[in-house]
């Protein structure tokens, strides 16, 4: 009581006697502190709909383990960066703002499609992604165990290798020790039990294609 209310929060989802989403709903019922930017770490098998969970209040929701740009940059977008104090209550930024940006952090983007390719590249691009491109399964493996990479676009349906056998790979090799990154499938197929296969096969989450770019962000 009496102290400046904190510039951000960091939660986590699964916490005892009170998970992260209830604790988020009672800081946002309390006019005292509830401008305070949420952001909710999950774990894989915790993922929550984003829709609900910007309803609620929370700015950012993300998946554990979480590389260090990306949680910068979303604890980035969630405070008023012109001078640092908590973001008011109806100043919570999108995703898809052009406040949250992601300069320099390194995607690879596994897509055999030259007009898909273009099209998630200018969208990564322009919100300060550096994409690197590779056209099959068995590339975007060779790259990822070669170079350091903040995030994976897999597309599923691959030439050469497929997306679920690559991150199979790939997931085998950080299991001996490599650094885990997130990796979010894109299928152009999005039927019952996409998500739960992408899952199964070490992805974090998938989006459908085309690409939409507030579904993706």
């Amino acid at each position: 009581a009496g102290e400046a209310p904190y510039g951000a929060a960091i939660v986590d989802f699964q916490m005892p006697e009170m998970d992260g989403v209830e604790l988020g709903k009672r800081i946002k019922a309390d006019p005292a502190i509830q401008a305070t930017p949420l952001v909710l770490l999950t774990s894989v098998d915790r993922l929550r709909d984003g829709k609900e969970l910007r309803r609620i209040g929370f700015a950012a929701h993300l998946t554990k383990p979480v590389r260090s740009g990306v949680f910068l940059a979303a604890v980035a977008g969630a405070v008023d960066q012109s001078d640092g104090t908590v973001a008011g209550a109806a100043r919570v930024p999108d995703p898809t703002d052009s406040i949250v940006r992601w300069e320099g952090a390194r995607v690879l983007l596994a897509e055999d499609n030259d007009v898909n390719q273009r099209l998630a590249t200018r969208l990564l691009e322009k919100r300060g992604f550096s994409v690197r491109i590779a056209p099959n399964g068995a590339e975007a493996v060779d790259a990822a165990l070669r170079e350091t990479f903040d995030l994976i676009l897999m597309d599923v349906q691959m030439p050469i290798m497929d997306g679920l056998e690559a991150t199979h790979r790939i997931r085998a090799y950080e299991a001996d020790g490599g650094a885990r990154v997130p990796i979010i499938a894109m299928t152009a197929h999005a039927m019952k039990g996409d998500r739960e296969r992408c899952i199964e096969a070490g992805m974090d989450d998938y989006v459908p294609k085309p690409l939409d770019a507030s579904t993706l962000f």
